[in-house]
């Protein structure tokens, strides 16, 4: 066994004897402290005791996960603390030609696999968004394109977690799209929409028929409300959800798939009794 392995048993078995609560901004404690560092190379710091502590404890959470996979395997088996994601850094990318402009920013994520997985995900997508931008700028001529990524923590508790990654393109008029990224905290795993039911579950039929329902009620409902019913079929078999503060399970739609430009990005929020039955 090597130190390292050494060092990764023994930060396994504290962190399950020894349960510590953690300061809400024990992150930027540690960048703090890190870039303090940074600033003075070649020169020896000398900490107190307590400060050495308060530190070790803090890179438990923060740099271990981040430098050591068996470390945060080791962490993340701990039934208490659940699969970990953190938030290792942000990627950026910026264009402006003046025919044509972009922002991209996305979040990179890590301490577990699921978390790198959709870290990996976001990355493969976003690098798709790019490159199409990129040639479309090459045959725009004089017309002018943007393209404008963001994301946001939809959810995370204990037990689930999403990422949302809103993108806008805009030519002659905008486009909204968005894609969201779920890890199942319980298991560990990244979870798209059908691996919420059972292999027999003929999910997409019965969801599928609830949004049909919803939409006509909501045009008979209100005359401003628009929808295209006769062209909507079924919903993707891995359409775009999430779970909102009540735990419903809500479907969201990229604009012009189901309505006009007007209405947005339209979501449904579907009944539990509607597909409790499905459910693995």
């Amino acid at each position: 066994m090597d130190r390292f392995d050494e060092f990764d048993d023994i930060l396994r078995e504290r962190a399950r004897r020894e349960p510590i609560p953690i300061p809400e901004d024990y992150a930027g404690r540690v960048f703090r402290t890190c870039a303090a560092l940074e600033d003075a190379p070649g020169k020896r710091r000398h900490f107190s005791r307590w400060a050495e502590v308060a530190a070790a404890v803090l890179a438990l959470f923060i740099a271990v996960p981040n430098a050591s996979p068996a470390a945060a395997a080791a962490l993340a088996e701990v039934p208490v603390l659940g699969a970990i994601v953190e938030l290792v850094t942000f990627r950026s990318w910026t264009y402006d030609d003046g025919h044509g402009s972009a922002d991209v920013t996305v979040p990179e994520l890590g301490g577990s696999a699921a978390a790198r997985e959709v870290s990996d995900q976001v990355r493969a997508y976003t690098d798709q968004l790019i490159g199409q931008f990129q040639r479309d700028c090459e045959t725009l001529g004089e017309g002018y394109e943007s393209l404008d990524v963001t994301s946001a923590v939809v959810t995370d508790s204990d037990t689930w977690f999403t990422l949302r990654v809103d993108a806008t393109e805009t030519r002659a008029s905008g486009y909204q799209f968005s894609r969201f990224y779920h890890i199942d905290k319980a298991t560990g795993q990244v979870v798209t929409l059908s691996g919420l039911f059972r292999e027999d579950a003929d999910y997409v039929t019965v969801l599928s028929g609830e949004v049909l329902r919803q939409m006509e009620e909501r045009m008979a409902a209100d005359a401003s409300v628009s929808y295209f019913p006769e062209e909507f079929t079924a919903i993707d078999p891995q359409q775009n959800f999430y779970f909102n503060k009540n735990g419903e399970l809500v479907l969201v739609f990229d604009e012009y798939t189901i309505a006009p430009g007007s209405m947005g990005m339209p979501e449904f929020i579907i009944p539990a009794e509607v597909y409790g039955e499905l459910l693995k």
